[in-house]
């Protein structure tokens, strides 16, 4: 595979993608490293792809941003974002000034598919699953009664199955015969239908139709440790906090990355930037975080078009505990990281639907915003993504008729003619979201003699990023940001080692200079009869007394735990 013949024009297997991802990490060895976080149930890699300029230091000393995709199975429009952001970041790199500095300064960690095992099961048969192809939460699901997805008419597709009944809610529009709309609530004289998911039925004693509970009920965001809760009260939760593989290889390497501050998981479908918190009201964080989050979410609206709304106050609707055991949750609230669950791909919204703030819609409107996406589907995919419906004899429900829409790659994700340039307007937004972490400085440098060979050295440290080097003040309120540290150290030209201080340094060495604010900590509103500068504090001055030969070379050292560390050297004369 070359980087030529690479094309976004269709959804990766486990084995593309990690040929990809080899060609990349063999291509660039300087700027990109590939490293397993783990390995899932069924032993595949997680991949990590590291992205940062070694030449200019340790990625792990450089301001950090997670990236990930497939946290869901189906969700694979979200992994292809990550492989186009790592071929797309690496190909400008030297090319674009952004990316160059970004690269310099920064180190991009990314995940493109956390659910290796799950999505090869989507990508490669008829099924669907949440998250991993394991037996949860009952051991033996084919033991189950009720109905459950399969490819009945063997076309390589689950779609849905309507049957005639006269006690059905639904029936057959007169605007477009594929469309399915409800029965009116007084609507007793015509033909009516019950609507399933195509599949087989298992102990059916041939009275109603239940569903079958899914046999692969795992979900992978909802296994969190922040606001777990069991899997009675949280489908999908897991045995416990972490249980599965995935998510403890993923958590593990967040907390092994002390230096990250920003974090992007990648879904679908909903076109829309979920901000945190999703677990309980904005009000009840910092302030300042929750200012940050909107700024920085206002730059993914206006590459992907995306709304970036509120996750608990609008997009769950202020509900208690739909996202319990979240990641994006955990990563802020246990972590201190800001982050985003950004939906990707929206039918509806393509479709020209109408949907933030999300509001119930009449019966009438629900058909109106179905023709529409049929419409679409008409224009923009021939009418590929509906199945039209078809009479078919089913072994153990007779007549029914099989059609729906190609969820996988129509609803779900990206239809394929699509995919390319989702990815790259993602990819702009994560661009954009990286370079707004903290970027330490020193300047005006200055070494002053005081007579008989002692001198004060000073320089001014400072934050010129737009979060401030602790990241976020949640991360303050846990203790998950150390303090920045300004020290001298020997300067050595031929490999710029630290050693011992060759003087004597009057007091320590080593200091501790706290935290310095970035842009966002400045939130009021400017006025423009009476501007008042803001209170943050973005610059701090270091100074040291020290003892040593004329011509002697020190080195300055400033190193945050999130902002990276950052060297200037002053020779004594």
């Amino acid at each position: 595979m070359e980087p030529a013949e690479i094309k976004f024009d269709h959804y990766f297997t486990f084995d593309e993608m990690e040929s990809f991802l080899k060609l990349m990490a063999s291509r660039y060895p300087d700027i990109a490293q590939l490293s397993s976080a783990g390995k899932s149930g069924e032993g595949r890699d997680i991949w990590v792809v590291t992205l940062t300029d070694r030449r200019t230091g340790d990625p792990d000393e450089k301001p950090g941003t997670y990236i990930d995709g497939n946290f869901h199975a189906g969700e694979v429009t979200g992994s292809m974002i990550n492989l186009y952001a790592i071929k797309y970041i690496l190909e400008n790199y030297g090319k674009e000034e952004r990316i160059t500095k970004l690269l310099q300064h920064n180190a991009l960690y990314v995940i493109p598919r956390v659910s290796p095992d799950g999505a090869e099961v989507y990508l490669t048969t008829p099924e669907t699953l949440r998250s991993a192809p394991r037996p949860y939460p009952f051991p033996n699901p084919d033991e189950l009664e009720g109905l459950y997805p399969a490819d009945v008419d063997g076309d390589g597709h689950i779609l849905m199955m309507r049957v005639k009944d006269d006690t059905g809610e639904w029936k057959v529009s007169p605007k477009d015969p594929r469309a399915m709309v409800r029965r009116a609530p007084d609507e007793e004289e015509g033909t009516f239908y019950r609507v399933y998911v195509e599949g087989f039925l298992r102990e059916h004693d041939g009275g109603a139709i239940k569903n079958a509970p899914s046999k692969w009920g795992l979900d992978f965001n909802r296994n969190f440790p922040y606001g777990w809760v069991p899997e009675v009260e949280q489908a999908g939760a897991g045995e416990f906090p972490l249980s599965e593989p995935e998510t403890r290889a993923v958590a593990e390497f967040v907390v092994n990355h002390p230096n990250i501050s920003l974090a992007l998981t990648y879904h679908t479908t909903g076109g829309v930037i979920l901000r945190v918190p999703g677990a309980h009201s904005s009000k009840q964080s910092p302030r300042q975080d929750i200012q940050s989050l909107i700024a920085i979410g206002e730059m993914g609206a206006e590459e992907t078009g995306y709304p970036c709304v509120p996750c608990y106050e609008e997009f769950y609707g202020g509900g208690d505990g739909f996202s319990r055991g979240a990641f994006d949750d955990w990563l802020f609230d246990h972590r201190g990281i800001l982050a985003y669950t950004v939906e990707t791909w929206n039918l509806a919204q393509r479709s020209g639907i109408h949907q933030f703030p999300a509001r119930e819609k009449s019966v009438q409107e629900q058909e109106e915003d179905y023709l529409k996406m049929l419409a679409w589907n008409d224009r923009e995919l021939a009418g590929r993504g509906f199945e039209n419906w078809r009479p078919f004899d089913h072994p153990q429900l007779g007549e029914v008729e099989i059609g729906g829409w190609h969820v996988k790659y129509v609803i779900q994700n990206a239809p394929h003619r699509f995919l390319e340039a989702e990815c790259h307007k993602n990819t702009m937004f994560i661009i954009r979201a990286a370079a707004t972490l903290p970027r330490l400085v020193i300047d005006d440098v200055d070494c002053r003699a005081l007579g008989d060979n002692v001198y004060e050295v000073s320089a001014l440290v400072k934050n010129v990023g737009f979060l401030p080097t602790y990241g976020s003040h949640r991360a303050l309120e846990l203790n998950k940001a150390r303090p920045v540290t300004a020290e001298l150290y020997a300067y050595n030209h031929e490999n710029q080692a630290q050693g011992a201080v060759d003087v004597e340094v009057i007091g320590k060495a080593k200091q501790e200079i706290g935290h310095l604010d970035g842009r966002s900590g400045s939130t009021s509103a400017f006025s423009y009869w009476s501007p008042r500068s803001s209170k943050d504090e973005r610059i701090k001055k270091v100074s040291w007394i020290i003892k040593g030969k004329p011509g002697t070379e020190i080195g300055i050292r400033v190193k945050g735990e999130r902002a990276g560390c950052v060297t200037k050297t002053v020779k004594l004369e």
